[in-house]
């Protein structure tokens, strides 16, 4: 596999982000990855601030007006944020250099929505996958909201964009690993298949699912077992269920 090969991805705007939510601020100030630039925390949790911090940043008191002019009136900060600086960049060179690692990665084809991703990358590091892997364009930032959602996972697992998700997918197959579909006009459910070796999940948006070019680059194709013939989950619950299954018949062997 070429080294690096999303290296000509366009620069982000700012590699500075604020987080909020107790457990995205206090996974954001254990992880010594991440360099913490404030730490603003409302009267009430003063107990919060001394409990979590550990990086050695003055605590700085808010009042409500803070968060809501900077988060919105609507976030669930929990009284408490972080201003940071991004996490260095993982490649997916990086997470598949263990040969012995057998832990699945999540490609999200057209998934956009920033809530959803939060969601699939906390069942991720609930579940162990080694990464989530999206399109350069197209793909949703990992906002304040979506970290939020996250809950802390954000540190855990890593959020990789590649230049093409198909090249991607093929590169990884030449390495030695299969790859996962998740469509309802599989073949098989998740449940019938061997999840034993190293596999590439793929889940594609709720409205159209995986473009046609992804789908056929799959090694096959599975659905959800489902009750009687309602099958409808959003993305995120349905990577949920997959991950869990993939966990669960690794686990048992």
């Amino acid at each position: 596999m070429k080294r690096r090969d999303n290296m000509n991805k366009k620069r982000h705007q700012s590699d500075v982000m604020w987080l909020y939510g107790k457990h995205a601020v206090k996974a954001a100030l254990q992880n010594p990855q991440r360099e913490v630039l404030r730490f603003v925390v409302s009267e009430n949790n003063l107990d919060f601030a001394e409990e979590c911090h550990v990086r050695g940043v003055k605590t700085e008191i808010a009042d409500k007006n803070f968060f809501a002019m900077t988060f919105g009136r609507d976030a669930t900060h929990q009284g408490c944020a972080v201003q940071v600086k991004k996490l260095p960049e993982v490649f997916i060179e990086d997470v598949i250099e263990d040969e012995n690692d057998t832990r699945p990665i999540v490609f999200l084809d057209k998934v956009t929505d920033p809530q959803n991703v939060g969601s699939i990358m906390r069942a991720a590091a609930v579940f162990g996958a080694r990464a989530i892997v999206v399109a350069e364009d197209n793909s949703p930032e990992l906002t304040a909201s979506a970290a939020k959602t996250a809950s802390g996972a954000a540190e855990i697992v890593p959020l990789i964009r590649v230049t093409n998700l198909v090249h991607t997918i093929k590169n990884l197959k030449k390495s030695g690993f299969w790859c996962i579909g998740l469509d309802e006009r599989g073949d098989k459910a998740i449940n019938e298949v061997s999840l034993d070796g190293k596999f590439i999940f793929v889940i594609g948006s709720e409205g159209s699912g995986m473009r046609r070019l992804t789908r056929e680059t799959c090694d096959y194709l599975v659905q959800l077992p489902c009750y009687d013939k309602f099958s409808t989950l959003n993305a995120a619950q349905a990577a949920t269920v997959t991950l869990y299954e993939i966990l669960r018949q690794q686990r048992s062997k």
